[in-house]
């Protein structure tokens, strides 16, 4: 056997073992580094604790990226249910201790990361994952857990910008999330600019889309701000509105002067901006 044919044997052993020994686990295309942000991220998202997703969500996503943008919804939602655990019908501290969310499920399967939330809205499938020259993911795709109807995470979510600065009530921020299951989460910031205390119901809240028609949703949670407060209104529209960046919104709100026995009707209309 010749050198030049002896040299070429053992390149493709070598090849080969490189092959046979290379992470069984990482996701393809992605370096194992890569692969363990990506579990790292859906594990705190699956953990119901908006302390260890909001660490997660610096440490492994792109500031004002679109995956930041998700992170941040995420958290948000946890971190409102945890909020308005701990006060009480007054908007004010109760003193007790918070019982923790239940636990959601991050599996990840070869390229696919498949989340299942105690929010729905955030289940899905996760799959093409992208990252900035740091390593951060920057952006990926969901689809439903049944894996239809895959989109760009960026194309889904649409961060609100406030437009209005005056008035009892105004939003000040939040997310609006074109869910994979064709229905609509909207997550606004709000603030309490009045005198007085302010509550929300769950039911009779309308989304006004960029097609100028008004869809029924439900709100969750339910909670009360007192003056100078900021919380978040959560709410799930079950239609499919159209939602048009640069463009602007409303939602009605089945809002109360007052929380608890007494409160008085005094509905809101939310304005702002979509993307």
């Amino acid at each position: 056997m010749s050198k030049l044919t002896k040299a070429l044997v053992a390149f493709i052993f070598i090849a080969t073992q490189s092959i046979v020994i290379a992470p069984s686990n990482a996701l393809p295309n992605l370096t194992t580094k890569q692969t363990s942000s990506v579990k790292a991220l859906f594990a705190a998202f699956a953990t119901s604790d908006p302390d260890k997703i909001a660490s997660a969500s610096v440490k492994y996503t792109k500031a004002g990226s679109a995956a930041r943008n998700f992170a941040e919804m995420v958290k948000n939602n946890h971190a409102t249910i945890r909020y308005f655990k701990s006060i009480n019908a007054f908007g004010m501290p109760s003193g007790l201790a918070v019982t923790p969310e239940a636990k959601g499920k991050s599996t990840l399967t070869g390229k696919t990361v498949t989340l299942n939330s105690v929010n729905d809205a955030f289940d899905g499938r996760y799959t093409d994952f992208t990252f900035d020259s740091k390593g951060k993911i920057s952006n990926f795709k969901v689809a439903t857990s049944a894996g239809k109807s895959s989109q760009k995470v960026s194309d889904r979510i649409f961060a609100i910008k406030q437009s209005v600065e005056s008035g009892a009530m105004f939003v000040t921020g939040g997310y609006v999330y074109k869910q994979p299951d064709a229905k609509l989460f909207v997550q606004m910031q709000v603030k309490n600019n009045s005198a007085s205390l302010k509550s929300w119901s769950y039911a009779n809240g309308r989304f006004a889309s960029a097609e100028n028609k008004y869809y029924a949703s439900s709100i969750s949670p339910v909670g009360c701000l007192y003056p100078g407060q900021v919380a978040f209104i959560q709410a799930t529209v079950s239609d499919t509105p159209v939602v048009v960046a640069g463009t602007s919104a409303a939602y009605e709100a089945p809002t109360f002067e007052g929380c608890g026995d007494g409160s008085s009707s005094a509905s809101s209309v939310f304005r702002f901006i979509t993307g």
